[in-house]
């Protein structure tokens, strides 16, 4: 059986539990921008829990959710880090800001149409837009998502050697989901 409406809607609700629960806390501004990150980044499992909510089916919700609210959070994710994170540290690289407006460009055009499921494995979820996201895209978007930090990077680099061991399709649904692994970290830690 693959992932479920069930799993996805519960690693957000848990996800952002946690996120409410630190952000009362005293926390540091590093560590309040890292639980509004996870915030945003764990939003996705909302989005494929409308998916599998309904069922895959092709129709108006599901073209919806791939083709406006996936690329959307997709692009928040992106612009908190790159603009906002970057910036009230006083390192704004235009360089890295040109290429995530690039990769914003790209999610909406890439991600329109209908998602599909894929249950080749115990760990398959969604393909969004139904084809697989290119390697080489969630490793560019991944390092975009991270920037600057190279001890994050390298988590990325490491979630997606993972994702290439357990599963063959739903990469994208399936970093979100092992990445929520960071708000049970950021519980312990904070």
């Amino acid at each position: 059986m693959c992932f479920s409406f069930e799993v996805s809607i519960a690693t957000f609700v848990i996800s952002w539990s946690i996120s409410l629960y630190l952000l009362r806390n005293n926390l540091t501004k590093y560590q309040r921008q890292n639980i509004i990150f996870l915030m945003i980044f764990s939003s996705m499992q909302l989005a494929d829990a409308i998916l599998w909510y309904n069922k895959m089916k092709k129709n108006n919700i599901n073209y919806l959710v791939t083709s406006y609210l996936i690329p959307f959070l997709l692009s928040l994710q992106l612009l908190y880090n790159n603009f906002i994170r970057l910036e009230s540290y006083g390192k704004m690289d235009n360089i890295i800001r040109l290429i995530s407006i690039y990769f914003i460009y790209y999610i909406f055009i890439r991600f329109n149409g209908y998602s599909n499921s894929s249950c080749d494995s115990y760990f398959s979820s969604p393909i969004w837009a139904g084809k697989e996201v290119d390697l080489y895209i969630l490793l560019g978007f991944g390092i975009l998502v991270t920037y600057p930090g190279y001890d994050r990077e390298l988590i990325a680099l490491l979630t997606l050697i993972i994702l290439q061991l357990i599963t063959n399709s739903g990469y994208g649904s399936m970093w979100c989901a092992i990445t929520n692994l960071v708000a049970f970290y950021y519980l312990y830690k904070y």
